[in-house]
């Protein structure tokens, strides 16, 4: 569906290859797919909440969510439930949300690097 003009959304679990544990059903207000899915709801607001699963091949997959792009997000959790320490680290590096954030979560971390962008700021 288009949901381009979506506000609000509490959970936007992240699908990569080989799901493992992520139950969408564990939140009323879930979506699930690729991070280019979540790349074109720019007008999200306030808090948004993303579950990663899964494996990923490219920093880029990250940036196609457009976390920096939504100026909105006040609040952001990134929880992290499967993949590699380097799968956690290429996404997380290419998360990069937007400086108005006021609360950032990190959790499950599996990576041993911090992100450059965490250093911006």
């Amino acid at each position: 569906g288009n949901c381009t003009g979506l506000q609000n959304l509490d959970v936007f679990v992240a699908k990569g290859r080989s799901l493992s544990r992520t139950n969408p059903s564990d939140s009323d207000d879930c979506e699930v797919g690729a991070l280019a899915d979540l790349g074109r709801l720019n007008n999200l607001k306030g808090e948004l909440r993303i579950k990663v699963d899964g494996e990923w091949s490219s920093e880029s997959e990250a940036r196609a969510a457009n976390l920096r792009g939504k100026q909105k997000l006040t609040e952001l959790e990134i929880e992290f439930v499967g993949g590699s320490s380097g799968d956690n680290e290429m996404l997380l590096e290419g998360f990069q949300p937007n400086a108005n954030l006021r609360k950032l979560w990190i959790r499950g971390y599996r990576g041993e690097r911090i992100p450059s962008w965490i250093d911006d700021n």
